[in-house]
C-alpha cells in the first residue's frame, strides 16, 4: 500500500507541474472544457436522445394517437422520430398515404413535435426503400439498358424488324403488380442500332448481372452476395476471330425505321445487329402503403429526383412552413437494386472516363469487345461512372435540397447498394447504419462502414437503426435484454440510437400491446408494460451518445477497399473478436476507408494518415488486389514521401481502359519507385521511402491470381498488422485480461474510454490504457456520479487500473490534463467493498393491475416468481405489481451510513420508492441504488415496481377459458373496419405466441438486502 501511495503521489505532482508548464490560460482552457463536458455528462442535452422509427401502418392513423404517440415519447425521453409509412401484415387504414387528410396529419405531427420538442425526420419516400411513389412514369425510373439480336448474311440488302428488347428480368424484390408491369412494359427508348462481325465461339463475361449492374441482390440476407468484384490480371487469351472488334462496329442507329425496321445493304460476311433500348427495371417502392405503391424513381438523373421531391417532401414542405423540429430528411437502407442507364449517360461515360461508350454496348451483354482484359477494364468503367451519377444526381443533389430548407441529410448505404457503401455513406450530415438484434441478420458489417465514414469524414454523430428483429421475436426485449448489445454498438463508434420500432398506435387506449409493425420489431412504444419505467435506460443512452461525441474517435489501422463498385467492407476475421452480432475490435481499432475518401481528404500529418476534423491513423493497409489507378497510387506515394505508414504489395495494372494502355505504363512506374520492384520479399520486409515506410513481402504479400477470393482474407492477418504496430512503438489502445470491450476518443484536454463487460459473470481485472501523465476517473452512465480512480500505476505501455465490472456493467475511464495543484487525499480503493447490512425477509405485500387478470392485493411469504402461482391472474400476469414493505434500520446503522439497495434477481425492470420517494429505476445489474436522505431510522415504507413482458399475459389469453372473449370493431375504419377477435385481457395486429409457449420469468426474486459500503482504506 505505501509503494502505491508513492505512485499515485508521483503521477499526481507530475501532473500538476506540467499543468503549471502550460500557463494560466491553458489552465482555463482545461478546466472549461472539463467542466463542460462534465456537466453534459450529468445533464445530456436533449440532442443526445435516443429516437425511434415511428411506423405508420398503410392508412391506419389518428390524431389522437399521434398526440398520445408523441406525449408519451417526451415523458420516456425520446428526442427524435422517424416518420415512415408502410405496407406490412396489417389491414389497411381509413386514410390514405398522401391525400389530403393525410398531409394535414403530417402537418399536425410536425406541430405536436414543436410542442414537445421532438425532432421529425422524415423518410424519403413511402415505404423505406428509396425514392419512388405512384407519380413516377417509367421514363422517369430506374433503367436498364436492354438488347435484341438479329443475324443476318451479306452480301445484300436487308429490311427486317428488330425486335423490341424485352423488359428487364424482375428481381425476387422488385414488387411489381400485374397492373404496374403493363406500364412499364409499354415504355421503352431506343438507343443504339450497331453491327459487328459475328464472333466465333460464344464466350460471354462470368457475373454479368452484377459486373454490368443489371441488379444487386441484398448482401445482407441473400448468401452468396460478393461484396465487391475483384478484376482478375490473368484472362483467356482469345484470338481475333472469337471477339468483335471495337473497329469493326458499324453504327445502323440511323438506318432503323420508326417501325424498327432495318434499311441496311449488308457487306460480305455474317453480322449480328444489336438493337439497344432502355428499359425500366420494374422496381417498386417498398414496402410501400398501396396508395403510396409505385416505380422507383431514376438514381443516375437528377430530374427524375426533383419531380419526385415536388410530388413528396415538397409538397409537405409547403405544408408545414419553416418549422424548427422537422430538422432532416432520412435515406434508408438501399433496398431497390441496381442499374446501368440513363437518357444522358452515354455523355456522362465521354465527359469523365475520355473514350467512347457506344463500340463497347455488347460488352452490357457479356460479348467480349476488344479482348477479354479490355472487356472487363469497360465494365469497370461502366459501374463507376454509375456510382458517380448516383452520389452526384441523387444523394449529393437530395442533399442540396435538404440544406437549402434547413434540414440535414442522413443515409444508411446498405445493402443493395451498387454505388459503394463508404461513398454514399459519406455524403451523409449525419452516416447511418442497422444492427439486428441477437438473432436476425448480420449486419455488423454496416456499422463498420458508417462508423468509418464518420471518423474519416469528420462527421461526430453516427446513427443506427438498432435492435432490429426477426417476427416472433418483439415482445421479449426489455431494457435489461437490450443492455450487452447497447454497450456492443457503443463499443463499436455508434453514439445515437433509433430504436426499430415505434408503431404508431391509433387503436385506443382498450387495445394493448395494439398495433405492430406486421411480425417486426421490438414494439418500443407506449403500450408496452415497461414504458413508465423506460426513461432510466433512455437517460443511459443518452449519456453515453453525448460522451462519446466529443472529440474525435482514436484508431490505429485504416484499411483501404479495393477500388470500384459495388463495394462492401470486410476488415480480416482476425481483427475482431466473439461471434455473431457481438464481435468486437480487438485493442487496436481499426476504420476503413474508400479511394474517393482517401483521395479527397487524407494527408500525412507527424506521421499519422490524418483527415480534417477527423481521426488519424498509425498505418494504412492496402487490399491484397493486383489493380489499381495510377490516381490512387500516386496519392498513396504522396502519403508515404510525407511520412506515412503502409502495409501492401506493389499493384501491376490498372483496373480502367480509360487512358489505356498508357494508365498501366504509368502504374508500374510508380508502383517500382514506392516498392523498388515486384519481387516480394521472402519475410516481412521495411522499407524507407521519403520520410514514411512500406511493409510487404511474406504472409503480406500471398496472393492468388487476381487477388486473394476469400474475400475476408483481403488484408494481412491481424496479428501480423499489430506486429507492424509494435515495431513503430504503438502499443495497444486497451486490453484487458478478460471479456471486455471498449472505444476510446479525445479531445484537446481529456481522453475518454467507454469501456464494458461482455459476459454475464463479475470480472475483477486489470485495464492498460494507452494513457500517460493523465489521472484517471470513473464516470457512471447509469447515475451521472463521477469520481476519481486512485488506485493507478503508470507504465510504459500505458496507465494500468484495477477494475471490477458486474454482468454487462459498462462506465467511462476519463483520463484529465488537470490544471489545479490540488493536495493529494488519502487513497481509497477504486471499488470499495460492499457488505451485507440487512435482508429483507418476508412477507410482502403485493398489488396487481386487475384490468389485466392480477388480484388486487396479495401477501407473499417469500419472493418467487409469478409463473409459479396457482393463481392464473398472477401465473400469466403481464404489466407492473408494487410489492411493499415496512422496515426499521438495525441499531448498528443510520441514513448515513453509505447504504445501497440491492434487488437481487430482477424480472425484468423495477422502479425504487423510499418513503414516498422516488428514486429511480434499475434496470441493468448492478441491481442496486443508492439511499440516502429519504431514508429513517425506523417506519421505512419500501415500495418496488417491477415490470415484466406481455409475454405471459399473451399466453394466458391464448388458453381457452380466455380466448376470443371480444370482438373489437374500430368505427373510424380502422383496420379496414373489421370484426376481430381479442383475448380477454389483450389484443395486438401480431401474435406470437400459443397456449403451450414457455412462460417467462417474472416477479422480484430477490434476495433484496441492504449493503453498507466501505469508505476510506
Amino acid at each position: 500500500m505505501i509503494q502505491l501511495l508513492a505512485i499515485i503521489v508521483s503521477c499526481i505532482h507530475l501532473q500538476s507541474v506540467q499543468a503549471e508548464s502550460l500557463g494560466d490560460g491553458w489552465q482555463k482552457r482545461l478546466s472549461e472544457q472539463g467542466s463542460r463536458i462534465q456537466g453534459e455528462f450529468v445533464n445530456p442535452p436533449d440532442t443526445a436522445n435516443p429516437g425511434v422509427y415511428w411506423y405508420f401502418m398503410d392508412g391506419n392513423m389518428s390524431r389522437e394517437g399521434i398526440t398520445a404517440d408523441l406525449e408519451s415519447m417526451k415523458h420516456a425521453g425520446i428526442g427524435s422520430v422517424l416518420v415512415l409509412e408502410v405496407n406490412i401484415g396489417v389491414p389497411r387504414g381509413p386514410v390514405d398515404f398522401m391525400s389530403e387528410v393525410w398531409q394535414e396529419n403530417f402537418a399536425y405531427i410536425v406541430e405536436q413535435a414543436e410542442r414537445f420538442d421532438i425532432d421529425v425526420i422524415l423518410g424519403s419516400g413511402p415505404g423505406w426503400t428509396g425514392t419512388g411513389g405512384p407519380w413516377v412514369r417509367p421514363e422517369d425510373s430506374m433503367q436498364v439498358l436492354r438488347s435484341s439480336r438479329l443475324q443476318v448474311t451479306g452480301p445484300g440488302p436487308v429490311s427486317e424488324k428488330l425486335p423490341i428488347p424485352a423488359p428487364a428480368e424482375l428481381t425476387p424484390w422488385s414488387g411489381l403488380s400485374d397492373e404496374l408491369a403493363k406500364i412499364r412494359d409499354a415504355w421503352f427508348q431506343d438507343v443504339a442500332v450497331l453491327a459487328f462481325p459475328t464472333p466465333q465461339g460464344n464466350h460471354r463475361i462470368t457475373d454479368l448481372q452484377e459486373k454490368a449492374l443489371f441488379a444487386r441482390w441484398p448482401y445482407t440476407s441473400y448468401p452468396g452476395v460478393k461484396p465487391f468484384l475483384p478484376l482478375s490480371t490473368d484472362h483467356p487469351s482469345l484470338s481475333a476471330g472469337e471477339v468483335i472488334d471495337p473497329e469493326s462496329i458499324i453504327d445502323l442507329t440511323d438506318s432503323m425505321r420508326s417501325d424498327g425496321s432495318l434499311d441496311w445493304d449488308v457487306p460480305e460476311g455474317n453480322w449480328t445487329v444489336v438493337r439497344f433500348a432502355a428499359r425500366s427495371t420494374g422496381q417498386t417502392t417498398r414496402p410501400a402503403p398501396m396508395p403510396g405503391y409505385g416505380l422507383e424513381s431514376n438514381k443516375l438523373s437528377r430530374a427524375a429526383l426533383k419531380r419526385h421531391y415536388d410530388a413528396f417532401t415538397g409538397k409537405l414542405k409547403a405544408l408545414t412552413g419553416d418549422s424548427p423540429n422537422w430538422t432532416r430528411v432520412h435515406f434508408d437502407s438501399w433496398e431497390m437494386g441496381a442499374q446501368n442507364w440513363t437518357n444522358h449517360f452515354a455523355r456522362e461515360f465521354r465527359q469523365r472516363r475520355g473514350y467512347d461508350l457506344m463500340p463497347y454496348l455488347p460488352a452490357y451483354h457479356g460479348m467480349i469487345v476488344g479482348s477479354w482484359d479490355i472487356t472487363e477494364r469497360f465494365l469497370w468503367d461502366l459501374r463507376k461512372t454509375c456510382q458517380e451519377l448516383v452520389l452526384e444526381n441523387h444523394a449529393e443533389y437530395y442533399k442540396t435540397i435538404a440544406h437549402q430548407n434547413g434540414w440535414e441529410l442522413s443515409i444508411q448505404p446498405y445493402d443493395m447498394n451498387f454505388a459503394g457503401d463508404l461513398d454514399l455513406g459519406a455524403v451523409a450530415d449525419i452516416p447511418s447504419c442497422e444492427f439486428w438484434s441477437v438473432d436476425g441478420f448480420d449486419s455488423v458489417f454496416s456499422c463498420l462502414e458508417s462508423v468509418s465514414v464518420a471518423h474519416t469524414m469528420g462527421k461526430s454523430r453516427v446513427f443506427a437503426e438498432a435492435f432490429t428483429t426477426n417476427p416472433g421475436g418483439g415482445f421479449k426485449h426489455y431494457p435489461g435484454s437490450l443492455k450487452n448489445q447497447t454497450d456492443w454498438a457503443f463499443a463499436m463508434g455508434i453514439n445515437g440510437i433509433m430504436f426499430h420500432t415505434y408503431p404508431h398506435q391509433p387503436l385506443g387506449e382498450g387495445c394493448r400491446p395494439g398495433m405492430s409493425m406486421g411480425p417486426f420489431g421490438i414494439h418500443w412504444q407506449r403500450h408496452q408494460t415497461f414504458w413508465p419505467m423506460v426513461s432510466d435506460y433512455h437517460r443511459y443512452l443518452s449519456r453515453c451518445s453525448h460522451i462519446l461525441r466529443q472529440g474525435v474517435e482514436v484508431v490505429d489501422i485504416l484499411y483501404l477497399v479495393p477500388e470500384g463498385v459495388p463495394n462492401v467492407f470486410l476488415p480480416p476475421a482476425t481483427a475482431m473478436e466473439g461471434t455473431g452480432h457481438l464481435r468486437d475490435k480487438k485493442g487496436y481499432r481499426f476504420d476503413a476507408v474508400s479511394e474517393r475518401i482517401l483521395m479527397a481528404r487524407a494527408k500525412t500529418q507527424e506521421g499519422k494518415i490524418s483527415f480534417a476534423g477527423g481521426t488519424s491513423y498509425s498505418i494504412l493497409v492496402l487490399p491484397a488486389l493486383k489493380t489499381m489507378t495510377p490516381a490512387l497510387l500516386g496519392k498513396i506515394k504522396d502519403l508515404v514521401e510525407a511520412g506515412a505508414v503502409v502495409i501492401g504489395s506493389p499493384p501491376v495494372q490498372s483496373p480502367s481502359l480509360s487512358g489505356y494502355p498508357a494508365c498501366d505504363t504509368e502504374l508500374v512506374a510508380l508502383a517500382k519507385e514506392l516498392w523498388g520492384g515486384f519481387e516480394a520479399p521472402a519475410t516481412v520486409t521495411s522499407r524507407s521511402y521519403g520520410k514514411g515506410r512500406l511493409y510487404w513481402g511474406g504472409a503480406i504479400s500471398e496472393e492468388t491470381v487476381g487477388g486473394r477470393h476469400n474475400f475476408q482474407d483481403l488484408y494481412p492477418d491481424y496479428e501480423l498488422t499489430a506486429h507492424v504496430l509494435r515495431k513503430n512503438h504503438i502499443h495497444e489502445d486497451f486490453s484487458a485480461a478478460g471479456p471486455v470491450r471498449f472505444t476510446h476518443r479525445r479531445t484537446e484536454t481529456m481522453d475518454i474510454y467507454f469501456v464494458s463487460n461482455r459476459s454475464d459473470k463479475t470480472v475483477d481485472i486489470p485495464g492498460t490504457f494507452r494513457v500517460r501523465n493523465r489521472r484517471p476517473e470513473l464516470w457512471h452512465p447509469l447515475t451521472g456520479q463521477t469520481r476519481p480512480l486512485p488506485e493507478y500505476l503508470a507504465g510504459p505501455d500505458g496507465t494500468s487500473i484495477p477494475l471490477r465490472m458486474e454482468p454487462y456493467e459498462s462506465y467511462f475511464v476519463v483520463f484529465r490534463q488537470y490544471p489545479d495543484t490540488e493536495s493529494v487525499t488519502r487513497a481509497k480503493k477504486n471499488f470499495p467493498a460492499k457488505t451485507q447490512a440487512m435482508v429483507f425477509a418476508g412477507p410482502w405485500e403485493i398489488s396487481f393491475d386487475p384490468d389485466f387478470g392480477g388480484p388486487e392485493s396479495v401477501t407473499m411469504e417469500t419472493l418467487r416468481d409469478w409463473t409459479d402461482s396457482e393463481d392464473p391472474g398472477i401465473k400469466y400476469y403481464s404489466g407492473i405489481a408494487v410489492y411493499r414493505k415496512t422496515f426499521d434500520l438495525p441499531p448498528t446503522l443510520d441514513p448515513g451510513d453509505n447504504l445501497f439497495l440491492d434487488l437481487g434477481v430482477v424480472h425484468d425492470i423495477a422502479r425504487i420508492r423510499m418513503n414516498g420517494t422516488d428514486l429511480g429505476t434499475v434496470w441493468t445489474a448492478p441491481w442496486r441504488i443508492r439511499l440516502g436522505s429519504e431514508l429513517r431510522q425506523t417506519d421505512n415504507l419500501l415500495e418496488i415496481h417491477v415490470a415484466n413482458t406481455w409475454i405471459n399475459r399473451l399466453v394466458g389469453d391464448e388458453q381457452p377459458e380466455n380466448k376470443n372473449r371480444r370482438s373489437l370493431t374500430w368505427d373510424n375504419g380502422m383496420l379496414e373496419g373489421r370484426t376481430y377477435s381479442a383475448g380477454r385481457y389483450t389484443f395486438t395486429t401480431q401474435q406470437s405466441y400459443t397456449a403451450e409457449t414457455s412462460l417467462t420469468p417474472a416477479g422480484l426474486l430477490g434476495p433484496v438486502t441492504l449493503l453498507q459500503e466501505a469508505t476510506a482504506e
